[in-house]
This record gives C-alpha cells, structure tokens and sequence, in this order.
C-alpha cells in the first residue's frame, strides 16, 4: 500500500522540484498557500472575479506544464506566481480589449487602470497575510479567539472585556498571554 505523502510539510523550492517528477499534490499545496493571493492581485486587476479566476486557473496551469519555469536561485516562489499572474492579466486585458467580456465590464486602457497608487505585488502579500492571520485565529479556542477578536476588532481593554464576558480579569489575561503564544508560534514561519 502507498503512503500518502503530507506536502504542507516541504518548503515551496521542494514543492516546485517535486512538480518537475510529475507529483500533483505538489502543484494542490503550491495552489493553497499561493493562489489567494494571485487571485487578489488579478482581481484587482481585472475587477471581475471569473476572469481573475480564469486567469490565477492559467498561471497554475503554466507552472504545472513547465514548472521548469521557476528557477528558485531568481527569486522565492510566492513573489513569482505574483509577477507571472501580473503578467497574466495585462495579457488578459490586452487580449480581451475589445472582445463583449471587456465591453461588460468597461475596457480600460492600460495606462488608464485604476490604480490606488499601491504596488500590486505589496497589495497581494498584503492580502496574503492577512489571510494567514485568519486561520491562524480560527485555530486558536474560542474563549482565546474571542478576547483577541474583542481586543483588537473591537478595541475592548481587558478589563473592559472581563466585564462583558463575566470572567475574571486575571482569566482574560491569562488567555490573550496563551492566544499570542499560539499566534506567534502558528505565524513566525509564514510572516
């Protein structure tokens, strides 16, 4: 009987070596640490959700085909499907200029994109992070998730938080300590 092979354990350069031997669970874990944030980047790109999924759909592809593609000595693998997806929608644009999907949502020349004067490849790190934040608070308990949520959502002092939630403030203390422990720890290895 074969093993199953646990990819969440290799770093991306392994992951991208072990697509060249053909692995396809290489290519599933690339696509979960990296594709949200080459869909935000091609979202704000191409302000359409399908086509920002048909164009992150083609960039996966392309590494899949030719993952000799990324030479890892240039540069680390999150970065490069960030430039490769840029790349992708200005092609996209180019392409579908004209066609009726860019008349639906309004053809806009290149040089004349929106653009809210931040750099696309920080807005989607940026957009990165916050989605490993997210489930590294879904992993905490509730009763931790929930004095960090009123802390920092909400903007609660711990004392503040001891009154609503009815728990002493030492308990409160006791598990924002534990639930930045656990935060640190879950986030020191993907920040």
């Amino acid at each position: 009987m074969r093993s199953r092979i646990n990819y969440a354990q290799y770093g991306d350069e392994d992951l991208a070596r072990l697509l060249v031997l053909g692995e396809t669970g290489a290519l599933e874990e690339i696509s979960a640490r990296h594709a949200g944030a080459s869909y935000g980047l091609a979202l704000h790109m191409l302000r359409d959700p399908g086509w920002a999924e048909e164009v992150v759909q083609d960039v996966l592809l392309r590494l899949w085909r030719k993952p000799d593609m990324f030479d890892p000595a240039r540069g680390d693998l999150h970065r490069w499907l960030l430039r490769i997806t840029h790349n992708a929608a200005i092609d996209a644009l180019r392409s579908r200029r004209g066609t009726s999907r860019a008349l639906e949502i309004g053809a806009y020349e290149l040089d004349t994109l929106p653009w809210d004067g931040q750099d696309p490849f920080e807005g989607a790190w940026e957009h990165s992070r916050a989605e490993r934040v997210r489930r590294a608070l879904a992993e905490l308990p509730s009763e931790q998730r929930e004095v960090v949520e009123l802390a920092y959502y909400r903007g609660m002092s711990q004392s503040e938080i001891a009154a609503l939630t009815g728990q002493p403030l030492s308990t409160v203390k006791t598990r924002t300590r534990l639930a930045f422990k656990k935060l640190r720890s879950a986030l020191e290895d993907e920040l």
